[in-house]
């Protein structure tokens, strides 16, 4: 929502004036052109990587309105068509992004990829769509972790850090 594109400087001034209708605070970013590759992340203390997903929106970027309200906004590429060298660099960046943060459980990291290979986190989601079709599950399903196993997953990585919590001191005792 308030997500604009722009090419010239009367698009950034509607643009600008179209973002404060949504907030008091606006952020401004250079565009990159590239490939939007997202990669999921599983895990507590030793995380995982999927295999990549590419987003190919049908318009100009990948808008509010592809993602979530024009059925045909976009395509969804699992897995991703890249070379060896590139899903290795992609997953060992999305674990290195999830543990930078001090991410656990899971998250999506979402990437673009300049012509030249160049690899550039675009953002992380640590609370990913979750339905049978939304990107985080379908990029386990195409590495070999079934929609209800990786459920079993994500509670089982709870549970082991409610125990690892659970040991910790949480008050002070005075000698």
């Amino acid at each position: 929502m308030g997500v604009s594109k722009v090419h010239n400087h009367s698009e950034y001034e509607q643009a600008v004036t179209q973002a404060f209708a949504y907030d008091n605070k606006i952020l401004l970013e250079e565009y990159i052109r590239g490939r939007e590759i997202e990669c999921s992340v599983l895990g507590n203390d030793d995380p995982v990587a999927s295999v990549p997903g590419e987003i190919i929106p049908s318009h100009e970027f990948y808008s509010y309105d592809a993602k979530y309200l024009d059925e045909q906004g976009a395509a969804l590429e699992v897995p991703a068509r890249l070379s060896a060298e590139i899903v290795t660099a992609i997953q060992r960046l999305a674990i290195a992004t999830f543990k930078a943060l001090s991410c656990e459980g899971m998250a999506r990291v979402d990437f673009f990829l300049r012509d030249n290979n160049e690899i550039l986190v675009n953002e992380i989601n640590t609370i990913p769509g979750f339905t049978s079709i939304s990107m985080y599950p379908r990029l386990w399903q195409a590495s070999g972790i079934a929609y209800t196993d990786l459920i079993d997953r994500l509670i089982q990585l709870a549970f082991e850090r409610f125990e690892k919590e659970r040991r910790l001191q949480t008050a002070y005792a005075a000698d």
